[in-house]
């Protein structure tokens, strides 16, 4: 699974968004790792799961994080499960 962090040179507040993704997926004992992408784009860091943007609420949110994390990673699997 695919896990994106964007954010812009100098921006200090993507940290927060990556520890909070680093606690959710350590806590859910995910083998995932946050690719960290520099982006001019915006000032506020974006997360994408599996090529989807997540709500800017739950960058902050770490329940609101893990559900949706979770959720995409059990589809990811059953996906996968389905297809042997």
């Amino acid at each position: 699974m695919r896990i994106e962090l964007f954010y812009k040179p100098g921006c200090k507040s993507y940290k927060k968004a990556l520890g909070i993704l680093e606690t959710v997926i350590a806590e859910e004992r995910l083998p995932i790792h946050v690719e960290l992408t520099e982006t001019n784009e915006s000032h506020e860091p974006r997360i994408k799961v599996e090529g989807e943007t997540v709500s800017e609420s739950a960058h902050n949110c770490m329940e609101e994080l893990r559900s949706q994390i979770s959720t995409k990673w059990h589809e990811l699997t059953s996906k996968m499960l389905r297809q042997h």
